[in-house]
């Protein structure tokens, strides 16, 4: 394997975690100043044994220990962190840490540089030194679970391990020589760009170590991401002959952490979900008591007139059949009651979506008694002309009541002077869905906005009428149903949200499609 020199006036900075035998072997090994052209120090050692045999060591010689690993990354021009525990959740913590200028070598790696540099301790002396340490070079990288390649400046594989061979699906015969974005990424030219700038470039034009975060193709025509550090290997003027190129497979790691940020937007969009609840909740406590204090009043006064009726002595059969219709309506006003309080607990209620066969239209039957008295108090004429017991769709009920309460108080906010609301629906027969439209005649929506209405936190609205997410709720709870949202609307010319939703009976299931 070709070798290179490190350029004298640059000393290597590494930092050592795990402090053992080996630790202490390594210091011991660079203290014995064998090595001419390998400048290279270690300025600190982590581990959680603060008497381990390294770091005892360490200490007599004045360099920085700790027990915190995080602490190596302040030390001032650290270059090279080597980890010795071979611990891999350890080394993926690192590597998502770790600050771009530094590299991190696991404990594969670390014990072929430790195994490098006694190897070069032993035969430094001797004529054969070159010879043998390129073979056990070879051996070594070979036995490494990294890809590694030695590059010319022509971006030619001079070297590669067995690992970058297997995942390119080639012979060393019929790699080497070959273009290194040949191999790696099916390109006929240097695979350098603002998004993915080449490490291997870098290196070549600074004389220093790059990393980068590539999409290599893999022998089965898949694509994976890998992380490709290069460093430069130089001869005695100091100029750039080589480049190392040290390349990882990430895949697996970047799924993982994208399953877990996956789960903690949902959480997220789950809180927010509820927060908007609570909002439109706020809204309707004052609309809902109102409609609540009327029957109850009613009934108050029923129970009073018979009860005086009752107290004044025999009643006549006239006034039995009046109380009998009393009584009736005192039902009746309590059934009324029951339901309002009966839908604005389900409004209200948290639960994991349940999803079910629903009926749009007594949903929203729930829905405007619910916002009828706000309705009522801005000037705002509703009309409902939806079909009964023809438009079912399979949804959460409460999600649904939530996207269909935050149009109609977008419809309300629109029209701040009164103005008509007209909510209807039906089918559509060849599709197997149904829509459902909620047209107001109030102030429209500027054609600049039109297309960002939708973003959270985007809103129109002065303060005092929530944070501007009430429509990216609706837009995110129709198309986990599998639904779509549009809006038409000109300035003056009023707006119209149509939703279009799978009927019941078309794969029951919530989430998008793929």
């Amino acid at each position: 394997m070709p070798t290179g020199l490190i350029k004298e006036q640059e000393m290597l900075r590494m930092a050592v975690i795990g402090g053992g035998k080996r630790c202490r072997s390594m210091l011991e090994m660079l203290e014995s100043k064998t090595f001419k052209y390998l400048r290279a120090d270690i300025v600190g050692v982590a581990d959680l044994n603060p008497e381990a045999e390294g770091v005892c060591r360490a200490r007599e010689k004045g360099i920085f220990t700790t027990t915190d690993c995080a602490q190596l990354f302040n030390l001032e021009h650290l270059d090279l962190v080597i980890e010795l525990t071979d611990d891999q959740e350890l080394l993926s913590n690192l590597e998502a840490s770790k600050p771009e200028s530094v590299g991190v070598i696991g404990h594969t790696a670390s014990r072929l540089f430790h195994d490098l540099i006694f190897l070069y301790q032993q035969l430094s002396q001797t004529e054969d030194a070159a010879s043998i340490a390129r073979s056990f070079n070879e051996a070594l990288v070979d036995s490494t679970n990294q890809g590694v390649m030695v590059l010319g400046g022509d971006y030619r594989i001079v070297h590669a391990n067995q690992v970058a061979l297997t995942n390119a699906g080639l012979s060393r015969e019929d790699a080497l020589g070959r273009y290194c974005f040949q191999v790696s990424h099916q390109a006929i030219t240097p695979c350098d760009s603002p998004e993915t700038p080449c490490p291997m470039r870098q290196t070549l034009a600074t004389g220093k170590s790059a990393h980068a975060i590539h999409e290599h193709v893999q022998q089965d025509g898949a694509t994976h991401y890998c992380d490709v550090s290069t460093y430069p290997l130089m001869n005695r003027k100091g100029e750039v002959v080589q480049v190392l190129e040290l390349f990882r497979d990430i895949t697996d790691e970047l799924s993982l952490r994208m399953e877990k940020r996956t789960e903690a937007i949902k959480a997220d969009l789950a809180r927010m979900v509820q927060e908007d609840k609570l909002v439109a909740l706020g809204k309707l406590v004052a609309s809902v008591a109102h409609e609540i204090n009327n029957p109850i009043a009613a009934i108050y006064n029923f129970v009073k007139l018979m009860r005086k009726g009752m107290g004044e002595g025999r009643l006549k059969a006239q006034e039995l059949r009046d109380y009998q219709g009393y009584l009736d309506l005192c039902a009746q006003e309590a059934q009324r009651c029951s339901k309002i309080v009966a839908s604005l607990l389900s409004f209200a209620r948290q639960n994991s979506p349940a999803p079910r066969a629903v009926d749009l239209r007594e949903l929203l039957d729930t829905t405007v008694i619910l916002t009828g008295h706000r309705m009522d108090l801005s000037g705002v004429e509703c009309t409902l002309e939806v079909p009964a017991n023809e438009l079912e769709v399979w949804g959460d009920s409460s999600q649904l009541q939530q996207v269909f309460t935050n149009l109609i108080f977008n419809a309300m906010e629109a029209m701040p002077q009164g103005g008509k609301l007209r909510i209807s629906g039906g089918l559509l027969e060849e599709e197997a869905k149904v829509w459902l439209e909620f047209s107001d005649t109030g102030e429209g929506i500027a054609p600049e906005n039109l297309s960002r209405i939708f973003e959270p936190f985007f809103s129109t609205k002065g303060d005092g009428h929530g944070v501007g997410l009430g429509l990216s709720m609706v837009y995110g709870i129709v198309r986990e149903h599998r639904g779509e949202v549009s809006v038409d609307s000109r300035p003056g010319g009023g707006t119209t949200f149509r939703l279009v939703l799978p009927k019941a009976g078309q794969g029951e299931s919530l989430g998008e499609d793929d």
